[in-house]
């Protein structure tokens, strides 16, 4: 090529990155790697079950399957549930470490021999939850299937998850579940007598420095779901004041992503995220998530240093 030629490129391509005819470039740009797991140290298969996603400036993002089904139809009674519940509970332990330290995500070490991270791989999108969504739906096979998913959604109230996280709760904390659950909080509520007047807060979890409650976001309706946060919310603020504690807990119980639109979860989702934040604010702790298994054990870690 001469130099007539190559100027002549030249100009052709400035031409048409003035015309404002390039392509726009994605929001995020990153690196990411699959989580995998091998279910039965005796069988040498690994199995993807999750992603973890991060950007440039450290930000980390992951989703880990909580649906153990597929592995019940390929192992039958082989599989041990409790057992995997416990490997990936460890998985999302470290990852939040990581996410909360920014460690790279190749210097992390599951420091167990059921875990692993593949090959790091690299990519885009509009932004990294999104891309982290997207990945985790097209790597993981053994997610609930989405048509069977949506078409069987089942809304579970505070009640209905009030008792599947408590089951799970008395397995992990054994002893001290008497410790953290309130008896006293019968359907009408905590009986509080104040200036001789009896007032009924729902009080669910009490230990003697910390207050909380297990509230469901199991519901397509938005507004069922901000009603519920603001009672519960509420009823522990009065309680908190009353009592003088400062811990308050609020843990949500989430609906599962495949079980519903995209639509409709992205707007519980934002719903979520913005009273979450508000609630921070007003110092409570507030932990949100899909499996009763995995918001037990945050409950238990949250409960555990005023009970001793």
């Amino acid at each position: 090529m001469n130099f007539f030629t190559q100027e002549i490129g030249d100009l052709a391509v400035n031409s048409l990155i003035s015309s404002g005819t390039q392509t726009q470039r994605d929001g995020f740009e990153g690196i990411w790697y699959s989580i995998e797991i091998q279910p039965d140290v005796f069988v040498p298969q690994w199995f993807n079950v999750g992603v973890a996603v991060q950007n440039v400036s450290g930000k980390l993002e992951f989703q880990i399957l909580d649906y153990f089904k597929k592995f019940e139809c390929i192992y039958g009674k082989k599989f041990n549930r409790n057992s995997f519940f416990e490997i990936r509970s460890h998985a999302q332990e470290i990852l939040r470490n990581a996410e909360r330290d920014r460690i790279p995500l190749n210097c992390i070490h599951f420091e167990t021999t059921a875990l692993r991270i593949s090959e790091q791989g690299y990519t885009s999108g509009m932004d990294i939850t999104s891309t982290t969504n997207r990945l985790f739906r097209e790597i993981v096979a053994l997610e609930k299937n989405e048509s069977d998913s949506k078409s069987n959604f089942e809304s579970i109230d505070t009640s209905k998850a009030r008792k599947l996280v408590s089951k799970e709760l008395k397995r992990i904390a054994n002893m001290d579940y008497e410790k953290i659950v309130n008896k006293e909080n019968t359907k009408r509520g905590f009986e509080i007598e104040y200036n001789e007047e009896k007032h009924f807060l729902d009080v669910e979890l009490l230990t003697r420095k910390a207050c909380g409650n297990i509230v469901s976001a199991v519901y397509k309706s938005p507004q069922t779901i901000e009603l519920n946060l603001l009672k519960s919310s509420r009823d522990l603020t009065t309680f908190s004041k009353i009592r003088g504690i400062n811990d308050i807990g609020l843990f949500l119980l989430l609906p599962h992503e495949g079980t519903m639109s995209e639509k409709e979860f992205r707007s519980i989702d934002q719903l979520l995220k913005e009273q979450e934040w508000k609630l921070e604010r007003d110092g409570f702790r507030v932990v949100s998530l899909p499996s009763e298994q995995d918001l037990a054990k945050e409950i238990y870690d949250w409960a555990r240093p005023s009970i001793v």
